[in-house]
């Protein structure tokens, strides 16, 4: 499996994890995965840009998870408010 493919799966997981965790129903779940328009972003698209930009080049995939993590915790919580 390529990294690529390996991170949508490992992401997609934690999303699916933390969103059961916190209530949050199915549709709710899929609407954070997709885009409302073609040129907006989904919710889990920004997450991955933001921990993109906040690790430094060459980091670990595990801290890159761990970013991931730590940001989706933040928005999960920004969306259940």
């Amino acid at each position: 499996m390529s990294l690529a493919c390996a991170r949508v799966l490992r992401i997609s997981t934690m999303l699916l994890k933390k969103g059961a965790e916190r209530g949050l129903t199915p549709s709710a779940i899929g609407g954070i995965m997709c885009r409302e328009t073609l040129k907006k972003e989904s919710i889990i698209e920004q997450i991955v840009e933001e921990a993109e930009e906040s690790v430094l080049p060459g980091t670990s995939e595990a801290a890159f998870l761990q970013s991931v993590s730590v940001i989706m915790d933040r928005r999960l919580g920004d969306l259940i408010k």
